[in-house]
């Protein structure tokens, strides 16, 4: 695909931009029960459906799950919807939050959940643990988290949550871009983060009053986006709408480590072995795939060749990128496998800038899309994002631009 074709794919469409962040669900029950920052807003997802011209019972599928937003509003919409994810605290996150609850059960349950801590309580022997919480209110964590266990598994799956839900708040690491960052902040102690849990669970159990779910299903499974289980394989969508990590470095097994290792991984040799296992958008993921068919757009050998000619603060940028579309063909071949003809895949992603240059991830992304047997229909121009205007003015950058990526197959 030349570049002349392309550049009348693209169209500014940025009326929608405030929907891309989920700033725009703060005040909407239950998308705002998790501060999952990296995901898109509700109402893109909604748009998304109507552009689509979904059907009640419709079955729409999130290979990049996340934050649960496609799982949630597909439910709340009619359609019904599978999820998949590399991370099992992404799984869980989808899965909780389009659960429909017994409010009698939670009400009963909460107040015969052990506050008391166990002194041989066993905790994972990893450094941001002890930089994150005292040692009395890291034992009382996983106390609490031991107790919610034992429950039927409603309960025990919304009370986890609810723990989970509130680390952030009473942890000295703080999610900043895309690590977790120790603070000054003090130590928070057990009894605050008792207080912080009840108040949190009862919240959420008043906001289960206040919403219903249509009866369609939802599902989310453990998987990876490259190479999907095989029971996945089995069913064909009415429409794939995701938003895969962007090439930004940002390295999600690092920025949700706090909650993988009180909820579902119990060593550090465990988490890196995830971290090395994700999608080759940051330096310290690993191939695991080999790309057989995909062939690297010109463009990225341009971009590749000019950024050979810049400083990087890291050697690993080039081959990050690299790897990034290798994996990112992979992911597209499998959507294209399981999507029905005529169908079509909305995928939300960003540029990114390295040293100076921009790499123009929509136009990377949509022509591997067309490798992959995929027709591009458009790549709408959600918004701009990056540098303030005066880093703009003063250093000369673009902005970096959001797009959603249509293809029909």
């Amino acid at each position: 695909m030349g570049c002349l074709s392309l550049d009348k794919k693209i169209t500014e469409k940025l009326e929608w931009g405030k929907y891309v962040s989920p700033i725009s669900d703060k005040n909407l029950s239950p998308f705002n029960w998790y501060s999952f920052k990296h995901r898109f807003g509700s109402e893109l997802v909604s748009r998304m459906f109507s552009m689509f011209g979904l059907s009640k019972g419709n079955i729409v599928f999130d290979p990049f799950c996340g934050g649960g937003t496609t799982l949630i509003k597909a439910k709340l919409d009619g359609y019904n919807s599978i999820g998949l994810d590399i991370s099992p605290f992404s799984v869980f996150l989808s899965n909780v939050l389009t659960k429909s609850y017994n409010v009698s059960k939670l009400d009963n349950t909460l107040p015969r959940i052990s506050h008391e801590i166990n002194p041989r309580v066993e905790i994972p022997d990893v450094a941001i643990l002890n930089k994150s919480f005292s040692d009395s209110s890291l034992k009382y964590i996983y106390s609490l988290r031991d107790s919610i266990n034992v429950l039927q598994r409603q309960e025990r799956d919304f009370f986890l949550f609810s723990l989970l839900s509130i680390l952030n708040s009473v942890s000295k690491a703080k999610k900043s871009g895309g690590f977790l960052r120790i603070t000054d902040q003090k130590k928070v102690p057990a009894i605050t983060i008792e207080n912080l849990f009840i108040k949190t669970s009862e919240k959420l159990i008043n906001d289960v009053k206040t919403f219903k779910y249509s009866g369609a299903s939802a599902k989310a499974i453990i998987g990876d986006a490259r190479k999907y289980p095989s029971f996945t394989k089995e069913e064909s969508y009415d429409a794939i709408l995701t938003s895969p990590p962007y090439p930004n470095r940002h390295d999600y097994t690092r920025i949700y480590e706090l909650e993988l290792l009180l909820g579902f991984i119990n060593s550090n040799q465990t988490l890196k072995n995830l971290r090395y296992d994700t999608l080759r958008s940051h330096v310290e993921a690993r191939k695991r795939f080999n790309a057989n068919g995909y062939v690297k757009p010109l463009l990225l050998e341009k971009k590749i060749g000019e950024l050979n000619n810049r400083e990087l603060n890291n050697n690993q940028v080039i081959p990050t990128l690299e790897g990034y579309f290798e994996d990112m063909y992979l992911s597209l071949k499998e959507m294209a496998s399981v999507l029905k003809p005529q169908k079509h895949i909305g995928l939300v992603v960003s540029n990114v800038r390295f040293a100076g240059v921009m790499i123009p991830v929509d136009e990377l992304l949509a022509e591997i899309g067309e490798q992959v047997g995929l027709k591009l229909k458009k790549i709408f121009v959600l918004r701009y994002r990056g540098n303030s205007s005066q880093q703009m003015l003063r250093h000369k950058r673009e902005p970096a631009r959001e797009s959603l990526i249509v293809w029909q197959k």
